[in-house]
């Protein structure tokens, strides 16, 4: 059995779902080991290494459309409640029975819907804020591509400690495809 040798460096996944794994870079082979797996990658099988940080373009544009509908639900909040609780003050003077008090019941109902889509829109809000700011936030993904597979590492936000580590895998990668050639 031989000896991996020294580790070159290693990067540690904090947060996300990777957390608690860790990549180490040796000179011949990348391994990825978990709690409760070890992958280990000889570097003359890696085709290409990729890293990249990019933002979540659809957690943008859903947090977007959130932060409109909540302003919509504002907008309709008002009227719609003024609009049943005259109705249904117009029936109780009207001193109806039958169909008119099951329409006085109804009006109420939808009276007290309406006071609550303030609240409901303030939470809508939120979730689109918390949304945009997941979006903004992004991803930094490290991409392996192998003979039959593609390995994909990411971790969120913008992480410059694994451009460093993308770019000591390139260097080592580059390094062993130039003594496969000889």
């Amino acid at each position: 059995m031989s000896d991996a040798g020294p580790a070159i460096t290693r990067f540690d996944f904090a947060a996300g779902g990777l957390r608690g794994t860790h990549l180490t870079l040796y000179p011949n082979c990348l391994v990825h080991r978990g709690y409760a797996h070890l992958e280990t990658l000889p570097l003359a099988s890696i085709a290409s290494v990729r890293v990249a940080f990019e933002r979540d373009e659809r957690k943008l544009g859903w947090g977007a459309a959130l932060v409109i509908i909540a302003l919509l639900l504002l907008g309709i909040a008002t009227p719609l409640a003024a609009f049943a609780g005259g109705a249904a003050a117009e029936l109780a003077a009207g001193g109806t029975q039958g169909v008119g008090r099951a329409l006085q019941g109804f009006f109420r109902a939808v009276e007290a819907f309406a006071s609550a889509l303030p609240l409901l829109a303030m939470v809508v809000v939120l979730g689109g804020i918390a949304l945009g700011v997941l979006g903004w936030l992004g991803s930094t993904t490290l991409t392996l591509t192998l003979a039959g597979a593609e390995r994909v590492y990411p971790i969120r936000g913008r992480d410059p400690r694994l451009l460093d580590f993308a770019e000591a895998l390139s260097e080592r990668v580059v390094a062993c495809v130039m003594v496969l050639r000889r």
